[in-house]
């Protein structure tokens, strides 16, 4: 056959492979970025860590800022279709998730340049790995791509849990990736599974319903199992948990709360599809995993005298409360993962960075070390009252509306599926929302009402670091005062 004759076909098959793909901007951007990034790194050899680090700020913080612009013009024109094969699927749930974990990836980013300065080659690979997985997942519509995407995701939370070379991230990263290793392995197998009972491998294919209703339920439960195993590591729901209150607690502020957040949205965002399209009922197996998740993350927080730790058991409390959206209807699981995943990520991002400044300050983390602090930083302490506020749930914070939401939302998903677990986990939940009063309360006691004994030390004042935690104090309050300002509530 003559190179002539095999032109037309190689036209059309890369017509096939680039059809749709001016839907997916935002997301190839991101792979785009981490490849400049790297490619960045053969010019900034051997120049001095300041000006490197300027540079990779400059080149992530516009790029984002330009694929944001792009993914916000999406979610307003309500773009949907199928890209590529149909790999993936664009639609107007995933444009919203897409844009949220976009938007908190350059806050992030913002932050941390005014906090932390310096940002290294491997935080910048780690972070654009983490977002591009993240984003990628929001929009797979065939399970390879779904793997690769939280594969994707993964290594790039190896890379930013690595980075600390000391005994204690050492001893926190190593059971982490060979966990997240064995629970890859187990998605891979559930995948394989799944495609032999249903005979598809494209998540929004009739015939993928159709054929796991006619299965034979156990190896459909099993199958959806190890594939849900998968997904619960990344939400550190429990059992799949523990890696989570080590990991966290060796890492700085800004990768604590990114790893806290872009891949819970992620996968609670998959996980919402994923139950709208199987045939089989799950609704009890996720809520007695959910009451589960929030007794674990709650009573664990209870014990600690760490405050790092007790920040990482509790976003495994708030990883169990987002994957709740599993039992509401798809439209409203959406709105609702969105303005949850929006008010969480601003808390954490404020109150991680406070904490770990005042780690910085005393070379420890413990909660005795908050004594006197309003005394002495009485702005940053209000802040981070704000913040405390926010991710127990409180007015005027905009998380309170989420929970609300949230709690409607469940008690609508009971009337209809009149389920005892169901009516147990809005019981549960409530229940430790009251308890996270009780820990987290812990901190503005001591900032408040106890004496310091520290004889006056300050935190460090970093150019416009404060004004960044008082814009993000704001959209906390704004997303309660106006929150139809912020997202259709």
């Amino acid at each position: 056959m003559m190179l002539v004759d095999l032109l037309p076909g190689m036209a059309s098959r890369l017509n096939e492979v680039l059809q749709g793909f001016e839907w997916m901007i935002p997301e190839i951007g991101i792979c785009v970025l981490l490849i400049l990034g790297i490619f960045a790194e053969l010019f900034l050899h051997g120049k001095s860590e300041k000006l490197a680090s300027s540079w990779r700020y400059f080149m992530t913080q516009i790029g984002l800022a330009l694929l944001l612009v792009l993914a916000y013009q999406r979610y307003a024109l309500h773009s949907v279709g199928f890209a590529s094969f149909q790999l993936f699927w664009i639609n107007e749930g995933s444009n919203a998730i897409n844009l949220l974990i976009i938007l908190l990836a350059f806050i992030l980013l913002v932050v941390n340049q005014a906090r932390a300065k310096s940002f290294h080659l491997e935080e910048q690979i780690g972070f654009l790995s983490v977002l591009g997985g993240a984003v990628l997942t929001g929009i797979s519509n065939h399970w390879l791509s779904v793997y690769l995407s939280l594969e994707m995701m993964s290594l790039g939370t190896y890379v930013l849990v690595g980075i600390r070379k000391d005994h204690e991230g050492a001893r926190a990263s190593l059971p982490y990736i060979l966990f997240g290793m064995g629970t890859s392995a187990m998605f891979l197998y559930g995948v394989s599974l799944v495609y032999g009972l249903s005979g598809t491998m494209y998540l929004h294919n009739p015939e993928f319903s159709r054929a796991l209703s006619m299965a034979d339920p156990s190896l459909v439960g099993l199958a959806l199992g190890l594939v849900g195993a998968g997904i619960l590591f990344k939400m550190a729901w429990a059992p799949l948990h523990p890696w989570s209150p080590d990991v966290l607690e060796s890492l700085p502020a800004g990768w604590m709360s990114w790893i806290s957040t872009a891949p819970k949205i992620a996968a609670a965002w998959l996980g919402i599809r994923l139950m709208h399209l199987i045939p089989t009922e799950m609704t009890e197996v996720v809520a007695i995993l959910a009451i589960l998740t929030l007794l674990v993350g709650h009573l664990g927080a209870l014990g600690q005298k760490n405050t790092k730790r007790l920040l990482a058991y509790s976003s495994i409390a708030h990883g169990g409360f987002m994957a709740m959206a599993w039992l509401f209807p798809a439209e409203d699981a959406t709105k609702a993962l969105v303005f949850y995943g929006l008010t969480y990520g601003l808390s954490t991002v404020l109150v991680f960075y406070l904490v770990d400044e005042r780690g910085d300050v005393y070379q420890q983390d413990d909660l005795a070390t908050w004594n006197g602090y309003a005394s002495r930083e009485p702005g940053k302490a209000g802040l981070l009252l704000v913040g405390l506020a926010s991710l127990i749930g409180l007015p005027p914070a905009g998380t309170f509306l989420a929970k609300i939401t949230y709690f409607s939302l469940l008690w609508e998903s009971f009337q209809t599926h009149k389920s005892l677990a169901i009516m147990s986990l809005m019981a549960v939940a409530i229940l430790s929302t009251a308890i996270s009063i009780y820990y987290y309360l812990k901190i503005p006691f001591r900032m408040y009402l106890k004496k310091g004994s520290d004889g006056g030390i300050k935190g460090s004042e970093k150019g416009w670091e404060s004004w960044v935690f008082i814009l993000l104090a704001c959209g906390i309050i704004l997303c309660f005062l106006a929150p139809n300002l912020v997202f259709n509530v």
